[in-house]
């Protein structure tokens, strides 16, 4: 994937309110071995960011030196209106692991889905160790797999290079076929009937 860029400058001697007044959002940019640097983006350019840029690593360009290579770590919105209010970049080192979010693409088709199940997606979403180089696009859920009414697909089901770690718990279910719910629902119905049904039967016998 083309390496995604991101303009930004040191941040100037205004409150955060008047900045994000002039069109800027104030950022903070952090990481190992160096002092935090108080940074300001443009807030149309931001918001014009793919959503891969939130979980890749992306390369802030400074203009005037060097450009550091950096993740996404928090934007901070306004609940009212998402408006953006603050952003945290996180410098990092290629020669170091991070741990990432990435999307889930499901792909293929449940036979079971096709005999009348329905399908329930868990997660959307896993969380990755990696080197910064070797960041997927996304990881890859073959909804083929699952064959039957109550098949699920775990993250330990997942084929990912050996390079990428999931930290996800490995028995965690990503998606699952249940019954439809008209069948579910009639054999729940079903159970206290025949209970009941069970119960009075000895109580006729001892009648007669």
């Amino acid at each position: 994937m083309e390496k995604i860029k991101l303009a930004v400058k040191q941040r100037e001697g205004k409150k955060p309110r008047q900045l994000r007044r002039d069109g800027f959002v104030p950022a903070t940019l952090y990481g190992p071995g160096q002092d935090s640097e108080n940074v300001q983006v443009d807030a149309k350019e931001f918001s014009r960011l793919p959503v891969a840029a939130y979980s890749h690593m992306i390369e802030l360009d400074f203009g005037t030196k060097a450009n550091v290579n950096a993740v996404i770590r928090h934007v901070q919105r306004r609940s009212i209106n998402h408006n953006l209010m603050h952003v945290e970049f996180y410098r990092v080192r290629l020669d170091r692991k991070l741990t990432m979010s990435v999307p889930l693409k499901f792909v293929g088709t449940s036979e079971a889905v096709v005999l009348g199940g329905q399908l329930q997606e868990n997660y959307q979403e896993a969380e990755i160790e990696s080197f910064p180089g070797d960041i997927p696009d996304f990881l890859e859920v073959d909804l083929s797999l699952i064959t039957e009414i109550e098949g699920a697909i775990h993250f330990a089901d997942l084929k990912v290079s050996d390079k990428i770690k999931i930290l996800n718990p490995a028995d965690e279910i990503i998606a699952k076929v249940t019954a439809p719910r008209a069948v579910a629902e009639t054999a729940t119905e079903a159970t206290p009937q025949t209970a009941t049904e069970a119960a009075a039967a000895p109580a006729e016998a001892a009648a007669s």
